[in-house]
Parts: structure tokens; C-alpha cells; sequence
């Protein structure tokens, strides 16, 4: 049930409208005022592009940020954004904030809420979840990410040590941001012969989506929305007698 005088975070998936739960479409439908993070560059939110269909009398509002590492800035950003939110429900408003893939996965959820639970009742705040985007690369490819004893491991593309580590830290690693790095990234793959069992994915389920297995060192990227998933083999199963 949606109720007045609580917020929402939801997540609206990778892209397709089809792949929004049906959680997700009923508070979206019915809420009065909805979040949407934008692009300061592009002035763009690609989430609200995905619930267009849903779109009738809620009220937009862009909350726009800059692609940068600036933590001083981000949580000044959100901290407002917080108590605009608490002002809101405060006056019985259903608010909500969409988010590509999963409001709780390198979301700027993660900040509002943080900052909404410092000064709003807890049991007035939910999370929607959503499909992330390395959920849609697996099943595009029709990956199993993880088997019995396995271990699984998801970590942004900016630190080129840690990610050489996670190689043989697990049996699937999943890289978000690649496109900054792709180059170096590629290297590692070759140095370890992973190539064959490496899958990349730009703008899964979007417009332009980009598919590519086996790859190779010359290979380039069509944008930044890049997911790579990375298999390193599957750990033994281990009985008790």
C-alpha cells in the first residue's frame, strides 16, 4: 500500500519500461511528487525517460549533479534535497525517487536516504528494489554469476590494483564505470587469458544497447554505461563425509 506523508525510493531498473516491478508502476502511478536525478551536462534523467509511460499529474522535480568526485558538494546536494522531501510529506505528499537499476547499487538513493533517515521517521521511508544493470548483462548473455561454492564480487573500474586482487578473490567479478579505464582493463584480461570468458555490455536494455563476448585488445566502447563481467572459473564443491 502507498501511503500519504511517506517517501519512496525506486528503483526503475536498467532501461526497459517492461522490466519495472509492479511495486514500482503503482507508486510511481500514484505519488505527487517524484525525484528524478539528472545530468548536469546533459539535463537529462534517463529514469524519468523509462516511467514516461506512468507520467501523468506528478509533480517533476530534476535534481541535477555533477559527474564528479566532490563529496563535500554531493552531500550538501542530497542533505537539501532531504529536508525539501521531509517538507513535503510532512504536508501529506506520496514522494518518490526513481533511480536507475537499484535504489541500495551506487544509487544516488544511497545518499537521500542516508540523509532523509538523519531527520525523518524511518518507518516512513521504503526502498523499492529494482534490476540492476549487471543483472540484465547476465541474462542477456545467459550468465549464471555464481554456483554452490562460489564467490561473487562488484566494484567500480577506478582502482586497477584491487581489481587485478578480485581476479583470484572470486569466481565472477563485475566492473561498473569501465569506459575511463578500458585500455588497462583490457590488459589485465589478456594477462590472465580472460578474454574467452569476459562479457561487456553498454546500455543494456536502453536504446544503442551494445553486446559483446570474447573480447579483444582493440576493442572500444560506444558511451560510458558499460558493464563487464568477468568469470574466472567456478570453485570445487566441497562435501562432508
Amino acid at each position: 500500500m502507498t501511503n500519504r506523508g511517506h517517501f519512496y525510493a525506486v528503483g526503475v531498473g536498467p532501461g526497459s519500461p517492461d522490466l519495472l516491478t509492479l511495486r514500482a508502476v503503482d507508486i510511481i502511478s500514484k505519488a505527487d511528487v517524484l525525484i528524478c536525478p539528472a545530468s548536469a551536462k546533459k539535463n537529462e534523467s534517463l529514469a524519468l525517460n523509462i516511467i514516461k509511460p506512468w507520467i501523468e499529474k506528478q509533480k517533476i522535480e530534476l535534481v541535477k549533479y555533477p559527474m564528479r568526485k566532490d563529496v563535500g558538494g554531493t552531500w550538501n546536494l542530497w542533505e537539501h534535497v532531504a529536508k525539501r522531501v521531509k517538507k513535503g510529506c510532512e504536508q501529506g505528499k506520496i514522494i518518490a525517487q526513481i533511480t536507475l537499476g537499484d535504489p541500495l547499487f551506487y544509487s544516488t538513493s544511497c545518499y537521500l536516504l542516508t540523509s532523509l533517515e538523519k531527520i525523518f521517521p524511518k518507518s516512513h521511508i521504503h526502498v523499492v528494489p529494482g534490476i540492476t544493470a549487471f543483472q540484465a548483462t547476465g541474462a542477456k548473455f545467459g550468465l549464471p554469476f555464481v554456483w554452490q561454492e562460489d564467490s561473487f564480487m562488484v566494484m567500480p573500474a577506478s582502482d586497477l590494483q584491487r581489481i587485478e586482487q578480485a581476479i583470484f578473490w572470486c569466481e565472477t567479478l563485475v566492473l561498473y564505470k569501465v569506459g575511463k579505464v578500458l585500455k588497462e582493463v583490457l590488459f589485465l584480461l589478456d594477462k590472465y587469458n580472460l578474454f574467452p570468458s569476459s562479457y561487456l555490455a553498454a546500455y543494456v536494455e536502453q536504446e544503442g544497447e551494445y553486446l559483446i563476448s570474447n573480447l579483444k585488445k582493440d576493442l572500444t566502447l560506444p558511451g560510458y554505461l558499460v558493464t563487464l563481467i568477468i568469470q574466472t572459473g567456478h570453485k570445487s564443491w566441497n562435501y562432508k563425509k
